[in-house]
């Protein structure tokens, strides 16, 4: 996987010249994954969460008929932007009456022409909406929260998942984890996420020690890493969801649409622009008495410089009781096919503390 920060610390490498981007996320995690921790809607409150406080609930949406976009809005607190986020995206805040608010999103060119469209909601209704259509489509909507009349004959726009690409596969039903043959790697110890209040196997070999990380800069609390090129890692890495990812948490099938919105997050992030991901299992999980869900899916891609072109990625989200899942990660290019029954001894290892 390619080496990459997380929206916060692309933030940090722009407010700096390179050399103090630098020196300021040396040391933080690189490569591969994923998911932010400080992410959109990091700060969002539920729209229904408080009441007579004399503030307007806001509820930013981005729909379109592509997997990405990158975004950016206003918040309470300031302001975000974040790149590849997974379509659709929804984020919920309250805003004191007259604060400004604006919602951007514009199409990634690597998904190629398609539709974008960006609606912003006051106390349940439409008050801003527009769309744009093509390779670089850019929508805008903004206003003043509390200031702004009812968009005459405007709908909330479905939060359905837009088509896959050709070539795109995701389950929708259960299909277990293959014991994968190989020699895999030697157990050497037990890692503990305290953050994300996971334990699980660590694994000797070829894998470096285990290492905490700054989830803000890297997105997770703890990784595992080998190199497998000069510029492609293994990667084993555990952390909370993004809470931008949350938007998925819910209905009967909830844990499994959230394990699906992790993939396809760490897909569109931390792989090539051309990689096209197929599931190949996807499986309930019950985790020290807590229900997970567990996707492996196959990343297959071309990059110069990387001897694989296909990466076996397994995903396990996990409900600890906690308000965010968290996650772990393991990731193992097809030139170590030899590691994948890692994969296999990661799930059967899984304790949440």
């Amino acid at each position: 996987m390619r080496f990459e920060l997380s929206p916060a610390g692309r933030r940090l490498a722009r407010r700096f010249p390179l050399p103090l981007a630098v020196a300021a996320v040396a040391g933080q995690a690189v490569a591969m994954i994923v998911w932010a921790v400080a992410a959109p809607g990091g700060a969002a409150e539920s729209a229904a969460a408080v009441k007579g406080d004399g503030k307007v609930a806001i509820t930013y949406i981005i729909t379109g008929d592509r997997p990405t976009a990158d975004i950016a809005y206003d918040t309470p607190d300031g302001s975000e932007d974040h790149e590849a986020v997974a379509l659709p995206f929804k984020a919920e805040y309250r805003f004191k009456k007259g604060e400004s608010l604006s919602l951007r999103v514009q199409n990634r060119y690597q998904n190629g022409p398609g539709h974008m469209m960006c609606t912003i909601l006051a106390n349940g209704r439409v008050v801003k909406q527009s769309s744009a259509s093509g390779e670089h489509a850019i929508a805008f909507c903004d206003g003043a929260a509390g200031l702004e009349k009812p968009v005459p004959g405007a709908k909330v726009p479905s939060m359905a998942a837009p088509r896959l690409p050709k070539g795109e596969v995701r389950l929708t039903k259960v299909v277990r984890v293959p014991r994968y043959k190989g020699s895999g790697s030697p157990v050497v110890g037990r890692v503990g996420d305290g953050d994300a209040h996971l334990s699980y196997a660590e694994f000797g070999g070829a894998w470096g020690p285990s290492r905490r990380t700054d989830p803000a800069m890297a997105g997770y609390g703890r990784q595992q890493v080998f190199d497998t090129d000069p510029s492609w890692q293994a990667v084993l890495a555990s952390g909370l969801v993004r809470s931008d990812l949350m938007g998925a948490y819910k209905g009967p099938d909830k844990l499994r649409a959230l394990a699906s919105a992790v993939q396809d997050n760490r897909q569109h992030s931390a792989f090539t622009d051309t990689t096209t991901g197929r599931d190949v299992a996807s499986q309930p999980l019950v985790v020290s008495g807590r229900k997970g869900w567990v996707i492996v899916r196959e990343m297959r891609f071309r990059k110069e410089g990387v001897s694989s072109t296909m990466d076996l990625s397994a995903v396990v989200v996990v409900d600890t009781g906690r308000p965010r899942p968290s996650f772990v990660w393991l990731d193992v290019p097809a030139s170590r096919k030899r590691l994948w029954p890692d994969v296999n001894a990661l799930i059967r290892s899984l304790r949440v503390t």
